[in-house]
């Protein structure tokens, strides 16, 4: 996804201070080591908040990609791993995020929900946002019969300051349709998700 130029500079200002922040700690960031760090961690930074008008565009032209759906038993994609960001401490969030939904006349492409999640995981959002707002997209604007997510969340607010919980995973779910409606239907997904990973080489 391509840089917006004005929140790039702002950013690079941003940590042009943080800069000087650090050498009022008794670091030389005069030194060669720290030569252009406020321009690569302005980009890197950028990489974790993507432009919310960008993605709405590539969403949208994600979900008008679907194929005739043939069947409408239940389509999981599990353990994606994708990026965000604390709103709260600006710090980057490891998730692994595995979704669901029933069809009920079409289907997405096989990459398609792998996609979705790390296009809506990368901004500034509560976990439980992004949790709910994944299964909203894929219950009502994918028309489906029920859409479920499942996230499991390494917080770098919590793993590398504070409490330094690095071994605390914070766990969501969201579910809509069928899968709130029928408990055998949850388990089923919960079942599927929660069941070890053979790796496939």
């Amino acid at each position: 996804m391509e840089h917006d130029p004005e929140a790039l500079a702002l950013f690079t200002e941003g940590y042009e201070k943080i800069l000087a922040g650090i050498g009022k700690l008794g670091f030389d960031v005069h030194d060669d080591n720290f030569a252009e760090t406020a321009r690569r961690a302005a980009k890197g930074f950028h990489d974790l908040i993507h432009d919310q008008k960008q993605v709405s565009v590539e969403v949208e032209g994600l979900l008008a990609k679907t194929f005739p759906a043939k069947y409408t038993e239940m389509v999981i994609s599990k353990h994606n791993t994708c990026f965000g960001v604390c709103p709260h401490h600006l710090l980057p969030v490891i998730y692994r995020v595995s979704l669901a939904y029933i069809p009920t006349n079409k289907v997405l492409g096989l990459s398609k929900l792998s996609r979705l999640a790390r296009l809506i995981a990368r901004g500034p959002r509560l976990q439980e946002d992004l949790t709910h707002e994944l299964a909203n997209i894929l219950h009502a604007q994918l028309h489906s019969q029920g859409s479920a997510v499942y996230i499991e969340g390494l917080h770098m607010c919590m793993a590398a300051r504070g409490v330094g919980a690095h071994e605390a995973r914070l766990v969501t779910s969201g579910v809509r349709g069928v899968f709130l409606d029928d408990v055998r239907t949850r388990e089923e997904f919960l079942k599927l998700v929660l069941a070890p990973s053979n790796v496939v080489l």
